[in-house]
C-alpha cells in the first residue's frame, strides 16, 4: 500500500527542489526567487486565515451553544 503525502509537504518539498543558483539568465533568476518569495508569503498567510476561519467557527458555534473544538495542550516531555 501506498502511503498519502499531505499536500502541505508536497508543496514545501517542490519549494525546497527549486535552487535559483542553476538559473543561468540572471533576470530570470531574480523573478524566481520573488516568485518563491511571494509563494511563501502566502502559504504563510493561508495558514494564519486557517487558523482565524476555524477560531470564528469555534466562536460561531459556542455563541449557538455548541461545543468548540476542545483546546487540548500538548504536554511537555522535558527533564
Amino acid at each position: 500500500m501506498t502511503q498519502k503525502t499531505s499536500p502541505e509537504k508536497l508543496k514545501a518539498g517542490l519549494l525546497q527542489s527549486i535552487d535559483p543558483k542553476e538559473i543561468a539568465d540572471e533576470s530570470l533568476r531574480r523573478t524566481v526567487k520573488m516568485l518563491l518569495n511571494l509563494i511563501e508569503q502566502q502559504l504563510a498567510q493561508i495558514k494564519e486565515l486557517r487558523e482565524e476561519n476555524q477560531q470564528l467557527r469555534d466562536e460561531n458555534n459556542r455563541l449557538k451553544g455548541e461545543q468548540g473544538k476542545p483546546d487540548i495542550k500538548a504536554k511537555n516531555n522535558s527533564s
